[in-house]
């Protein structure tokens, strides 16, 4: 299988290591893999954040099979 680059978009908590950053998966990976590779860079926030395309917000099953942008959305808390 080939590499493929997702461009994760950051917003929130992420806004602290820029406006975005390049990862490198194997196409075919899953939510959970692309998440754990992500958290690497960004941390265990990652695995509560929500990860989205231009149109909806990918459910745990979606498989990455070829390069996109996406971003990533913490949780929000407020009062």
């Amino acid at each position: 299988m080939s590499d493929i680059t997702l461009e994760i978009k950051l917003y929130g908590a992420f806004r602290k290591f820029g406006d975005s950053v390049n990862l490198r998966v194997v196409s075919g990976s899953n939510m959970d893999q692309v998440k754990e590779a992500l958290s690497k860079e960004l941390g265990e926030l990652v695995h509560d954040s929500a990860l989205a395309n231009d149109n909806t917000i990918l459910p745990k099953s979606y498989v990455f099979e070829q390069s996109a942008t996406l971003s990533i959305l913490p949780p929000v808390c407020g009062g």
